[in-house]
């Protein structure tokens, strides 16, 4: 009768684990408008603490270190965004050249599967109208959807600086609140404690790393005279924010651009050869003496983390979900019942 009790007990706690899950994806896919810009407050918050504390050391008052930090944060990133647009205006002429290109190799490609599988030229034809056709169709519905998206996006990233400047101004307030908030007051303090210096550890040795990425990608990609190499250098680094996959895709656009516009084998070769050695430069010493072991997740649980936030929250998820488990794990680790699900996250 006792074991029945217990199983039943387990039964009940699991099932309500599993409500609980399906309830916060769902609640974070229906709210991603609120929670998104502000999840990405919170993290950008976390990576300007330091330097907004540092101004306030030298009798900078809260708000004025809080807006002269977030101002030269959009000074920077306005003029990186200015000579990317620069860079795309120039990319978007080749276009038709590019494209000129790709044809030709349709077409070869065309008349070497009519020689090698018999395969008809009109079949193919036929085949690839019928998929430009369905390409179109599917474009123009999604620039319909984008117009929408447009507008979402501009207000998100206009409420984000809002969002960080409140956060960082109440700090104090929040810090309170949140330990407060707690029956265990000290355990909370030490938990919240840990949790904002594996956040502020992981996201400042991520940015540093990523402009190494790119630094280096750009001398790459200009030594072998790829046209764009900037805008080329900061696409390939932003992509390799999201672990795994987000280079090999990235690669694979620069080596077909690469591959077009020279004309030659050699050019694309070296610079995929290039990309796989920044590749394994960064991840087997950049990013370990930069970054560290902070947030200490094992491969597989990280790809799970990057699939389930592109479903989420599309390419932010992507980029967001690393930290957030990451987070998870630290708070998991602090409560001896939680400790195997901090295990299987984890490392060996």
């Amino acid at each position: 009768m006792a074991q029945e009790k217990m199983e039943n007990s387990t039964l009940l706690k699991t099932a309500a684990l599993l409500v609980i899950g399906v309830l916060t994806v769902h609640i974070m896919i229906e709210t991603q408008f609120i929670l998104l810009p502000l999840v990405w407050a919170v993290f950008i918050a976390l990576l300007i603490l330091p330097l907004t504390e540092k101004l306030e050391h030298i009798k900078f008052p809260r708000w004025l270190a809080i807006i002269t930090v977030l101002l030269v944060v959009t000074v920077l990133v306005g003029f990186i965004l200015y000579l990317l647009s620069v860079q795309v205006a120039g990319l978007l002429g080749d276009i038709p050249a590019v494209t000129s290109t790709l044809s030709a190799w349709t077409s070869e490609l065309q008349h070497l599967l009519e020689i090698r599988l018999g395969i008809s030229h009109e079949l193919l034809t036929q085949q690839a109208l019928n998929s430009i056709s369905q390409f179109i169709q599917t474009g123009l519905t999604e620039v319909r959807n984008s117009l929408y998206s447009v507008f979402r996006i501009i207000t998100v990233i206009s409420v984000i600086p809002l969002y960080i400047f409140f956060m960082l101004y109440y700090r104090d307030q929040f810090y309170r609140g949140t330990i407060q908030l707690a029956v265990h007051y000290q355990q909370t303090q030490t938990i919240f404690n840990k949790i904002m210096k594996v956040v502020q550890q992981y996201l400042r040795g991520l940015v540093i790393v990523t402009l190494i990425v790119a630094v280096l990608f750009y001398i790459v990609l200009t030594l072998f005279d790829i046209k764009f190499a900037f805008f080329f250098a900061v696409f390939l680094a932003l992509f390799n924010l999201i672990p795994y996959i987000g280079v090999f895709i990235s690669s694979v656009v620069v080596v077909l651009y690469s591959l077009a516009t020279s004309g030659s084998l050699f050019y694309p070769v070296g610079v995929l050869i290039s990309l796989w050695l920044i590749q394994l430069l960064e991840n087997n010493l950049i990013t370990p003496y930069v970054v560290g072991s902070q947030v200490k997740l094992n491969p597989l649980v990280a790809l799970i983390a990057i699939f389930a936030g592109a479903s989420i929250w599309g390419v932010s998820g992507m980029i967001l979900f690393i930290p957030i488990v990451g987070v998870l794990k630290v708070i998991f680790d602090e409560f001896e019942q939680l400790k195997p699900i901090g295990v299987l996250l984890g490392k060996p």
